[in-house]
């Protein structure tokens, strides 16, 4: 069983903070965020669904999203790989998304449509891991980095206001 969102709202440890420093450097945001926790339900479902997020972060994501998709399209077996891909996300996000609500649960979230982001965060973050993996990329590449987040039990949701944040 993962640990998925067993350590919501609990403070990061060192290695963690070390975590979210390699992500946000490895997608070329300034060094200058600061990682704030997030303590509960509420203030997590509020951050994710402000109007002001910081979109450099979520551009960032995508742009390096884009960039491995391409390197591996240009490979003779680009479609095998990305299928091999998909297949893998697939069948880790049937198996990944029925044990994170269990967490969830436990901790009292009752709020469906927080638990489906959530799911949707986890599902996003093993198919970029996933996609750094086949890209050839190291282990310290920045989706890795917050898969490792995940990991831990972690959800890392957003920038916002010059903050990152972590639930």
């Amino acid at each position: 069983m993962s640990a998925w969102f067993t350590r919501l709202a609990e403070p990061l440890a060192d290695a963690e903070r070390a975590l979210v420093r390699a992500y946000l450097t490895g997608l070329g945001l300034e060094p200058a965020l600061s990682i704030e926790r997030v303590a509960d339900f509420q203030s997590a479902s509020r951050i994710i669904s402000h109007p002001d997020w910081d979109r450099r972060w979520w551009d960032a994501e995508q742009r390096e999203r884009e960039r491995l998709r391409a390197e591996l399209s240009s490979s003779e077996s680009s479609g095998q790989l990305l299928r091999t891909l998909s297949r893998a996300v697939d069948d880790s996000l049937m198996a990944e998304q029925a044990s994170a609500a269990a967490p969830l649960a436990a901790l009292g979230c009752t709020d469906e449509g927080l638990n489906r982001a959530a799911a949707g965060a986890l599902g996003e973050a093993l198919y970029l891991s996933r996609l750094a993996e086949l890209g050839g990329a190291a282990p310290s590449h920045p989706f890795s980095s917050k898969l490792r987040l995940f990991a831990g039990g972690h959800w890392p949701l957003v920038v916002l206001g010059g903050h990152f944040y972590v639930f």
